[in-house]
C-alpha cells in the first residue's frame, strides 16, 4: 500500500490523541483518579509507534508492535475515564457535600468529550481488522457499513471511511445513544456502541444534570 496513505491514516488518528491530550490540559479543575502525566504517557506510547510506523516501511512485526500499543492505550484510557465516571457517581449519592460544582462540570465535560473521542480511536482501528487492512483491501467483513460505501455516485471511486467518519460515529453514538449513519454490523460493533452510549447517558443523566442543580 502506499506509504503516503498509510502515513496520513496514522496522522489523524495522531491528532485525535493530542485533542485528548488537549482536553486533560484544558480542563486542571477536574476531579480525576489518576495524575495528568499518566495520560500523557499513554498519549506518548500510542503516538511513537504510529510515527514509526508512518514513516517507515510496513512489516509485520511493526504492524503487530504498533496493533498492541494503540489497543492498550486506548484500552486504558478507556478504563480510566469509564472508572472516573464511577467514581463521580458514586461521590455525587453518597458523599455529594465534598463535592464542588466548578470542578464537577469541568469533570462532566472531561468525561463526555473524552468518552467520544477514545470511542473514534476503537472504531478506527477495529473496523475491518484495522486502517492497514481496509487500505490494502484484504478487509472481507466491515464492522460498520457507512452509506457512501453503498451510493457509487456521489462519493469518489475506492471510497473508504477515515478518521472523521469514525469522528462523526463517535459524536453522534454520544448524542443520539443510538447509529445515525454507519450502522455496526458485528457482535464487537455493537457491544462498543452499548458501552459508549451507557457512560454517554450516565454522564449526563447523573453528573452533568447534578451538577446543573448544585450551581442553581
Amino acid at each position: 500500500m502506499p506509504l503516503s496513505q498509510r502515513s496520513a491514516s496514522r496522522f489523524q488518528a495522531i491528532l485525535i490523541v493530542f485533542a485528548i491530550v488537549a482536553l486533560i490540559a484544558l480542563l486542571p479543575r477536574r476531579y480525576a483518579i489518576l495524575p495528568h502525566w499518566v495520560a500523557y504517557f499513554s498519549a506518548f506510547c500510542m503516538i511513537a509507534p504510529m510515527l514509526v510506523a508512518a514513516v517507515l516501511r510496513d512489516t509485520p512485526v511493526l504492524r503487530r508492535v504498533e496493533r498492541i500499543s494503540e489497543f492498550a492505550a486506548v484500552g486504558a484510557a478507556l478504563a480510566f475515564n469509564a472508572f472516573n465516571l464511577l467514581v463521580a457517581a458514586y461521590n455525587l449519592v453518597e458523599n455529594p457535600g465534598t463535592l464542588e460544582p466548578v470542578p464537577l462540570f469541568y469533570t462532566s465535560i472531561g468525561i463526555w468529550s473524552g468518552n467520544f473521542l477514545i470511542f473514534t480511536l476503537l472504531y478506527w482501528l477495529i473496523d475491518s481488522g484495522g486502517p492497514d487492512a481496509r487500505l490494502s483491501g484484504k478487509a472481507k467483513y466491515p464492522d460498520f457499513v457507512f452509506p457512501a460505501m453503498e451510493d457509487e455516485e456521489h462519493v469518489a471511486p475506492g471510497w473508504g471511511p477515515e478518521i472523521v467518519d469514525y469522528l462523526f460515529l463517535g459524536f453522534t453514538t454520544s448524542t443520539a445513544f443510538s447509529p445515525t449513519e454507519a450502522m455496526p454490523m458485528t457482535g464487537r460493533a455493537k457491544l462498543l456502541m452499548i458501552v459508549q452510549s451507557s457512560i454517554s447517558l450516565i454522564t449526563i443523566a447523573i453528573v452533568a444534570a447534578r451538577t446543573i442543580n448544585i450551581l442553581k
